[in-house]
């Protein structure tokens, strides 16, 4: 029997030789075809172009374009920089701007290239196909995390369906020029596509479809939604753990019905800050960050980051246009604070007005009902600044590293959160010391420690405040070994998960 590494050498090799042949085929139908028809003429690719130019000034009115021929470059707000996965200069677009290429070339794509992504702009490449004219059109798009989502799907559209804006072919491309096959199509589409950061498989003509009778199957059964919410009862005390979202849009109210009258029912609210009365005094900000965020002159934070931090805050400051002078004086921690992190992601709907921490807060209020808070403001303003010099340093690093995805972290919290989903809030919640165990202090600082401390203060506050206790803090707070649904487990607390009504799709 083959050992696997024998196996995985084999079908290495059955790889490496079937995209041989593919490519073969295709270049054997090349050789055929006479050199006039070596090149797509720019009057048969005129009307995407045309179209392309029309969606692109559309969103970016300023935008510059250059049309060559069977190729097309736009751009806007580009500026070069120094790619953090290649350490070479490229051309990207910076905040608000776009980057575009598109050429026609005949036959299928048969490339191999591989668009790696760059921190701070991700990177679409298509290359769909067409029968008819027999040529596909690369496409390379490069944005910025808060371009429009509508311009990139209109834009995906356009390219995928570009064979419909194609004229005719005429008959002689019919006779004169053999298409290539539909095998050979779909064989090169699929090795080419699993190369490809985003890749768009060409489109080829496919059998007709064969038309049956439509079967009718019973409904699923709806199955039980889970709740980010729990119920602890131990004898005659009753707590119920609501893990908030601090920031959140319009769109998450109304919340599910069995959380609301929990909250009505019980005799506290207890949150990590009363943010609804307490202010931040600037003047301890200031006091703090002279004390333990700033560097005493002729010391800076480029002589304290280690390469790899360095290296990834030179890209970040390339890109964002800033300059070093704007970050020498302040520490690590706090050069992360000043990072304005909404602004490179469309969080615009995202408001703490809106977030389930407020809600509880404005209505608590409103039925004065008491608050009780967990921790001070003092206290979260020193967690930061208090972590070891290394600790910062990575830190400042992996914020700088992740920023792009700010969207796409705010949308998985969401999905887990309106799911019930406690190992995927978990997995967004320590994913950072998971991948960078020097974060581990961070994490230890930012949630255990604090677990630990808000645990063994709701049992005093049963004393005092009398039951049910609705306690209202943030969703990490609740996951994970020394999350408080864990912890107080570990104190006597029989505590369940709540399932939505039936039928009850608020927040779903």
């Amino acid at each position: 029997m083959k050992s696997p590494a024998a196996l995985l050498s084999a079908i290495c090799a059955f790889c490496l030789f079937s995209d041989f042949v593919l490519c073969e085929a295709v270049c054997a139908q090349g050789t055929e075809q006479t050199k006039e028809l070596a090149t797509v003429h720019p009057a048969v690719v005129k009307p995407v172009f045309d179209e392309v130019t029309k969606l692109v000034k559309t969103f970016y009115p300023n935008a510059k374009f250059n049309e060559n021929g069977a190729k097309l470059h736009f751009e806007f707000k580009v500026a070069p920089q120094i790619s953090t996965s290649t350490h070479l200069p490229v051309l990207g677009p910076k905040d608000g701007g776009i980057l575009g290429d598109l050429e026609f070339e005949r036959g299928i794509a048969t490339r191999q290239g591989r668009v790696q992504n760059d921190y701070y702009y991700e990177t679409i490449l298509m290359e769909p196909y067409s029968a008819n004219h027999n040529c596909h059109l690369n496409a390379k798009l490069s944005y910025p995390p808060q371009a429009s989502s509508d311009f990139l799907e209109k834009f995906k559209d356009l390219v995928k369906e570009f064979d419909r804006l194609l004229p005719p072919p005429p008959r002689t491309a019919v006779t004169d020029v053999t298409p290539v096959p539909n095998s050979v199509v779909a064989a090169v589409s699929a090795t080419s596509s699993a190369a490809a950061s985003t890749t768009v498989s060409p489109t080829a003509p496919s059998a007709a479809p064969v038309h049956m009778l439509p079967q009718v199957s019973p409904r699923p059964k709806e199955a039980p939604r889970k709740l980010f919410f729990w119920k602890a009862k131990r004898g005659t005390d009753i707590v119920y753990l609501l893990g908030t979202i601090h920031a959140a849009p319009p769109t998450l109210y109304p919340l599910p019905r069995e959380i609301e009258s929990a909250f009505d029912s019980s005799r506290c609210l207890v949150v990590e800050i009363n943010i609804a009365k307490v202010k931040v005094d600037p003047e301890k900000v200031r006091q703090l960050v002279a004390t333990s965020g700033r560097y005493s002159s002729p010391d800076k934070l480029s002589k304290h980051l280690s390469p790899d931090t360095k290296r990834v805050f030179e890209a970040y400051l390339a890109w964002s246009g800033e300059t070093w002078g704007m970050y020498e004086q302040y520490k690590p921690w706090y050069a992360r604070e000043l990072i304005s992190i909404p602004r490179r992601g469309d969080l615009s709907k995202m408001k703490k007005s809106f977030g389930i921490d407020m809600h509880f807060l404005q209505k608590a209020i409103a039925q004065k009902k008491p608050i009780d808070e967990f921790e001070t403001v003092d206290f979260q303003l020193a967690l930061d600044s208090k972590l070891a010099a290394e600790v910062q340093d990575k830190l400042l690093q992996v914020t700088l590293l992740e920023m792009k995805d700010t969207e796409k972290t705010m949308a998985s919290i969401f999905q887990a959160w309106k799911a019930g989903d406690v190992e995927q809030m978990e997995r967004v919640a320590v994913h950072q010391s998971v991948d960078n165990p020097d974060l581990i202090p961070f994490t230890m600082a930012l949630l255990n420690n604090r677990n630990i401390a808000m645990a063994a203060k709701i049992e005093p506050f049963l004393k005092t405040k009398g039951s049910p206790l609705f306690v209202a803090v943030g969703s990490a707070h609740m996951v994970g070994e020394t999350g408080l649904v864990n912890l107080l487990r570990k104190k006597g607390f029989e505590v369940e998960q709540v399932i939505a009504s039936p039928g009850d799709n608020r927040s779903h």
